[in-house]
């Protein structure tokens, strides 16, 4: 009788020992046997959607139909270069230690709404500018660091008193 029970109960804890792998199975599978895409240096914006606009204060940046760029304000530079250079930055990662001890620092934060052709939500970037980089969240919610001019991001906006000035 008692070696009965002891086998019930081995076959019991086997089962559960068995329900909990293959509950695992999938991320165990993802961990350890797929290849994983190595991004030394992760992209602010999803390099994989197509964009449609860029708002930020004070400016827009908006594709038409016709995939041409239009600015809300003028530039120094044509709207399909300064998206360009959006799309195309690239920067460190910041672990949550840095983060951390950059958190006194924090003040002032900007935000960029980033729209995408496939989703109903933009992606809203938060941003903070420090003297020697700047720090945003990207599209995979994570923390990186850029080291840019602020004209680089922010162009100089074309105001009537500065075209006469240069007249």
């Amino acid at each position: 009788m008692k070696d009965r029970k002891r086998r019930w109960n081995n076959y019991l804890i086997l089962a559960v020992i068995l329900f909990i792998v293959i509950l695992n199975l999938p991320s165990m599978i993802k961990d350890y046997l797929l290849p994983h895409e190595v991004q030394s240096n992760p992209s602010l914006l999803n390099p994989q959607l197509t964009i449609t606009s860029i708002h930020t204060q004070p400016w827009s940046l908006v594709r038409d139909p016709n995939g041409d760029w239009t600015s809300t304000v003028p530039f120094n530079i044509s709207a399909l270069e300064l998206v360009q250079r959006w799309r195309n930055l690239v920067g460190t990662p910041v672990d949550d230690k840095t983060y951390h001890s950059l958190s006194d620092k924090l003040n002032d934060p900007g935000t960029v709404e980033v729209w995408y052709e496939e989703q109903e939500e933009p992606q809203r970037i938060t941003y903070y500018r420090f003297p020697q980089f700047w720090l945003l969240k990207n599209w995979q919610e994570h923390w990186i660091a850029i080291s840019v001019e602020d004209h680089y991001l922010f162009p100089s906006i074309i105001t009537e008193s500065s075209v006469q000035q240069e007249n």
